[in-house]
């Protein structure tokens, strides 16, 4: 019986293997979507069937074969896992440290302080979160990557941050892009040469 619920529910974003029937099937995309192959980054927002770029107003309809249509245009990517693939190489294009004098993004979280396997403790209700080339700025708190020793991405809208002897939790909207915080903290050790690789994380 599990194996045949797991099988179920199982998606995969890569090829059409079946008729995706909803109302909302695009919905939330932006969890994982933040570059646009039309304007680079960018924030997205999505609503029923379609999800629309926040920067030039393209639309694409994600369809019930998981295919995506464009409104209006052509679509330049198939499937979910064709635009991942692409976000991947464009981040990996990008000099991380060219970025560091503006915030890329600004948006608000809850902000905890964690202790492993006993509590989580609530240090902001309404933190302001911005993301530069170079590091994470949560109010006061500044995250420089290069000593930030781990980030990750926990479920559908937390992000870990492993800073000295803390371990610090971003929990945004249903709608937060954690993604990119952990995309671009990897692309930073990548090109200063702790990594020296592709890898982003995921």
């Amino acid at each position: 019986l599990a194996e045949r619920i797991s099988s179920g529910l199982y998606v995969d974003e890569a090829k059409e293997d079946g008729i995706f029937e909803s109302d909302f099937k695009a919905e939330y995309i932006e969890r994982a979507a933040y570059v646009c192959p039309f304007c680079g980054l960018s924030e997205f927002h999505s609503s029923g069937a379609f999800i629309k770029c926040c920067k030039c107003g393209r639309e694409a309809e994600y369809t019930v074969t998981k295919e995506f249509k464009g409104v209006g245009y052509e679509h330049p990517f198939r499937f979910v896992a064709d635009w991942y693939d692409y976000q991947e190489q464009y981040i990996n294009s990008l000099n991380t440290t060219d970025f560091t004098e503006s915030p890329l993004y600004t948006e608000n979280t809850k902000l905890y302080r964690i202790i492993p396997y006993k509590n989580r403790y609530l240090l902001k209700k309404d933190a302001t979160v911005s993301l530069y080339g170079d590091r994470i700025t949560v109010n006061e708190l500044v995250f420089d990557f290069a000593s930030v020793s781990q980030v990750s991405v926990l479920g559908k809208n937390k992000l870990n941050i492993y800073y000295g002897d803390n371990l610090y939790q971003l929990k945004g909207s249903e709608r937060f892009n954690a993604l990119k915080y952990l995309h671009f903290y990897y692309r930073y050790k990548n090109i200063t040469g702790e990594n020296n690789d592709k890898f982003l994380g995921l």
